[in-house]
């Protein structure tokens, strides 16, 4: 099944109190690929509570008939420039929900101002650089362990 753009099921909003169980759920459901390249803060419920209250950061969640199904954000770490990130629940990938929430995020992400975007994705990890090339993201570096590609996403 593809992502149906036009599917009033699927909507997308920024992550509240509320979700906080339900992604605690659906990070611990990762199976270990997707949690060996995918983990930007410990999947506890201190850490999403914590994240829930960012006030410079911006926490995502899509839903799919009211399912949540993804999870991305756009992190500071004290820079002017977002690092993106994006994990989707296991048995909801390889469907296009990746492919539509980075597009999403991305938009997102100019509306708020930002000029790029920024993120790390491992050398392995193919479906996830393939989706980020196709929008438009480019291999700016790699990591000083190798194991990582640097992209970019100009917003201008």
């Amino acid at each position: 099944m593809r992502v149906d753009t036009n599917n009033n099921s699927i909507y997308i909003r920024a992550l509240n109190i509320n979700d906080v169980k339900e992604l605690y759920i659906m990070l611990n459901d990762l199976d270990e690929k997707s949690k060996n390249f995918f983990h930007p803060h410990p999947f506890n419920i201190k850490s999403i509570e914590e994240i829930v209250n960012s006030e410079e950061d911006h926490y995502f969640v899509m839903f799919y008939n009211k399912k949540l199904i993804g999870y991305t954000f756009l992190r500071l770490f004290g820079f002017d420039v977002p690092s993106f990130g994006i994990v989707i629940r296991r048995g909801f990938t390889g469907r296009g929900y990746g492919t539509y929430l980075t597009k999403w995020m991305m938009n997102k992400a100019k509306e708020i101002g930002y000029k790029k975007v920024i993120l790390k994705t491992y050398k392995e990890n193919l479906p996830a650089k393939k989706i980020y090339e196709k929008i438009g993201f480019l291999i700016v570096g790699i990591t000083e362990n190798n194991k990582q590609y640097k992209m970019e996403f100009n917003l201008k």
